[in-house]
This record gives C-alpha cells, sequence and structure tokens, in this order.
C-alpha cells in the first residue's frame, strides 16, 4: 500500500509538470550534526524535502499538493517515507476563504514565520508536539482592514501522519494584528491561537470525556536591521489535569544582505506541577546566503534539564529552495 501511494503521488506530480501550467516549488532541509557526549553523534541527515504543485481551477477555486518525505524514528527501521502534508482546495468568497481538505494548522504558523528558521529547528509548538503543523478537516480563513486576520478550523485532530481513531474533532481558532511577514522596519504582529480537543479518558472501567487544550500568545517586531520576538504556550490534559507550558524569545540581526546572527532560547517545562521537571534549550549561529535559494546555517543547540547534565550539538544546517 506505501509502495502504490508514493508512486501514486509520483506519477500525479509528473503529470502536472508535464501538462499541468500551475506553480512547482520544492524545499530541502539537510544537515550535518556532531556532539561528543554520552551517545556520540556524528552524522548527515536529510530532516525534510517537499514538493509542492498548486494551480488554479477557476478565479475563485485553487488546490495544492504538498508531500513532505521525513524520517520515521522507529526502533527497527529508521527509513524516510513519503506523506501528503497538504491536499487542499481553496474558495474564495466574498466572506472569507474556505479551505477543504489536508491543510496547515493556525496554532503556531504564524510564530514559525516569525522565528524565520524552520530549517534549522521547529518552532516551539511544533518541536515539543502542542499541536501539529497540519490536519485534515475545513477551515475558514479572512482578513480584516488589512491587519486583523482570523482563522477557525475544525480537524481530525490527529495530525497529517495519521488516520482518525476516535469520534471527537479539534476546534481551533486563531487572531493575529499586524503583518503576516516580518520583512523590513516597522513590521510586526501580536495574536493568540487556542484549541480544544475532547478524549475518551478511561480510569479501570470508567469512562468519562475529558478535554485537551492548547493556548498560544505571540509577538515579534522589526527595528532597522533587527528582528526580536517572543511567545508563551499553555497546554492542559483534563484527564490526567498535567499542564505544560513554553517561555520562548530569539532575536535576528542581519547584517548584510549575506549574513544574519540569529539566537533562540526555550524554557519548556511538561509538567507545572512538578518541581525541576523543566528544560532550557539554546540554539544559535549564523544564516549566511550565498547565492538564491541556498542558505547555510553553523550553529550550536545546548539542552539542559533543571536536574542533571547539559547536552551541546553542533550543527551545519542547509535549506535549498526553488
Amino acid at each position: 500500500m506505501k509502495k502504490f501511494s508514493t508512486l501514486f503521488i509520483t506519477l500525479f506530480f509528473l503529470s502536472a509538470i508535464i501538462f499541468g501550467q500551475g506553480k512547482i516549488r520544492s524545499k530541502v532541509f539537510f544537515e550535518y550534526s556532531y556532539n561528543n557526549d554520552a551517545k556520540p553523534t556524528n552524522k548527515f541527515e536529510i530532516n525534510r524535502a517537499y514538493f509542492t504543485y498548486q494551480n488554479k481551477l477557476s478565479e475563485v477555486i485553487s488546490y495544492k499538493i504538498t508531500t513532505d518525505v521525513s524520517r520515521v524514528n522507529n526502533s527497527k527501521e529508521n527509513r524516510l517515507e513519503v506523506h501528503l502534508k497538504n491536499a487542499l482546495l481553496k474558495w474564495e468568497t466574498g466572506y472569507g476563504d474556505l479551505v477543504f481538505g489536508l491543510q496547515g494548522m493556525n496554532m503556531f504558523n504564524v510564530e514559525e514565520h516569525n522565528w524565520g528558521y524552520r530549517f534549522v529547528e521547529k518552532a516551539p509548538m511544533d518541536l515539543y508536539k502542542y499541536s501539529s503543523s497540519a490536519d485534515l478537516g475545513i477551515g475558514y480563513y479572512n482578513t480584516f482592514n488589512k491587519k486583523i486576520n482570523f482563522s477557525a478550523l475544525i480537524t481530525n485532530g490527529t495530525g497529517f501522519k495519521k488516520s482518525e481513531n476516535d469520534d471527537y474533532k479539534k476546534y481551533s481558532v486563531q487572531l493575529m494584528y499586524g503583518d503576516s511577514k516580518i520583512e523590513k522596519d516597522g513590521n510586526y504582529n501580536i495574536g493568540t491561537s487556542f484549541s480544544i480537543e475532547p478524549f475518551d479518558y478511561v480510569v479501570v472501567t470508567d469512562t468519562t470525556t475529558e478535554i485537551t487544550t492548547v493556548f498560544g500568545g505571540f509577538a515579534v517586531y522589526q527595528i532597522r536591521s533587527l528582528r526580536f520576538g517572543a511567545e508563551y504556550d499553555l497546554t492542559n490534559n483534563g484527564g490526567s489535569s498535567v499542564s505544560g507550558s513554553i517561555i520562548s524569545a530569539f532575536a535576528n540581526l542581519s547584517i548584510n544582505k549575506q549574513v544574519e546572527i540569529f539566537g533562540r532560547y526555550d524554557f519548556f517545562d511538561p509538567n507545572t506541577d512538578k518541581i525541576d521537571d523543566g528544560r532550557l534549550y539554546f540554539v544559535g549561529g549564523l544564516n549566511i546566503k550565498p547565492a538564491k535559494g541556498l542558505y547555510i546555517a553553523p550553529n550550536v543547540r545546548i539542552s539542559s534539564p533543571q536536574t542533571g547534565s547539559s547536552t551541546t550539538f553542533y550543527n551545519l544546517n542547509f535549506q535549498f529552495k526553488i
């Protein structure tokens, strides 16, 4: 079945390239990682490989297909596997846009753009698994006065790699004021995202319906060549009454058109009721753009649990895209 799916996706994209008039884009994340701690690491790796085709069927109807190649972290098999990341149809109406199918989630997409270095590290909500980056469902998107962006989604809640596994749905909303892309002096945004998802909580023979909630607040501002921002995220698993939180802040300084300095600091607490259960995480380095479509980022990452020793990784990340 997996071989058939891969063949089908390949044939679809080949047909789109030969006969289609739409847009074709691709993006690859590649890295070298090294450390010499208790579990030494010395490896090259493909983190992600995306291939996207999008086209318009009419003035108001368009569609997009994106494949995502990533590593399957499995004790038996650690192979690269192809997944559908997007398979959506967008209908632009006079009252907002409706999107049907497999689409990007609205929980941390703005924060990911604010951070700006997805090929180096995931956004905090994505990294600490507060939400999937894509899911299957229906979405509504609208912009008011060119500055207020609102979205609401009803999705399975299992992400884009798994099928629905219960009778419940995930409901998520996002409200953002400002610029969706931070590119020049004076750009900024501030906003919030929120989701709820019921689930069955089983204790011995008793089953109750509980709710997982996720809340996020974020802000970013650019002044001249300096971009800086922060976010605060909170999750609560109603059944086990476990609450977790993320505090993250970052800064990026452009030296010239080819070189940037960046840094990010996270504090992740998986259970706010436990003392000394959190983790400090720092990633910082350079982003070098020697040619169009190529990004090279030497960086260091330090992960420090509140109890125990720190782990340091030395990475060289690449992004190439068309």
